[in-house]
Formats: structure tokens, sequence, C-alpha cells
């Protein structure tokens, strides 16, 4: 069985580096964007071979949610989490209503807790996008 592919996009390029590293080491094939344009034509370019994208919360020019808005408007929505620096309370105030059903991986991460939380989203049956288009 193919490893399984997750696209990580991080604007800090200490914590992006430490994200993969962990993942990679652990048997998951990575894929990394530092901007979210960067992480949407990765996506494009990949179509439906990313099992998970996770997206950092706060970056320049594109947030977090737009990101994961733009990937679930895509015909191939790989598996989304936020991963996120900030406090849940200040996280809760940037991503609002809009992010509130995104599982969230908090960094300073805990190896062994941060690892198991990817197993669970990927473990976790697809969610359906919100349809957004009016009749």
């Amino acid at each position: 069985m193919p490893a399984e592919a997750i696209l990580v996009v991080d604007d800090d390029l200490a914590a992006l580096e430490l994200c993969c590293t962990e993942l990679s080491s652990n048997g998951y094939q990575v894929l990394r964007a530092t901007s979210g344009e960067e992480a949407l034509r990765i996506c494009e370019r990949e179509q439906g071979r990313i099992d998970l994208a996770l997206v950092d919360v706060v970056m320049p020019e594109m947030t977090g949610i737009e990101v994961m808005q733009r990937l679930e408007a895509a015909a191939h929505t790989p598996k989304l989490a936020l991963i996120s620096g900030s406090s849940p309370e200040e996280v809760d105030r940037l991503i609002g209503a809009e992010g509130s059903s995104y599982r969230v991986v908090w960094k300073q991460y805990d190896i062994p807790i941060f690892l198991q939380m990817i197993r669970n989203v990927l473990d976790t049956p697809q969610r359906e996008a919100v349809n957004t288009a009016r009749s």
C-alpha cells in the first residue's frame, strides 16, 4: 500500500520543516507549500492524490480558512485540518463560524499526540463539502 500523502502549508519555515520531517520519518509522503497559492497549485497538479492538507491558520495574502474553502470547492478535496501556533481563543476569533468544524492541530507539537491526531483525521470519513450554490 502506498504511503498516504499529506500536504503541509505553512509560511513559518521552521515549523514547516519540523512538521514535514516528523511526518516523513513516520512513513507519510509529504508535500510542502509556503503559501496558500502554492498549496492550491500543488493540489491542482496532484489531482486527488493528496489524502490530507494541513493548513496554517495565519498566513499572509490568503488565510488558512480561505485555502480550505478553495480546496473544498475543488473536484478532488483532500481531508482538511488547520495548524496553529495561536491560542485556542485567538484561533476561534480568527476562523469564526466558517472554520469551526475543522480539526485544529496545535504547534509546539507534542509528537506522539500530533501523529495520533493526523492518524485520526486520516481515518475519519471524508466530510461533505458545504454547497454554497443557490438554486
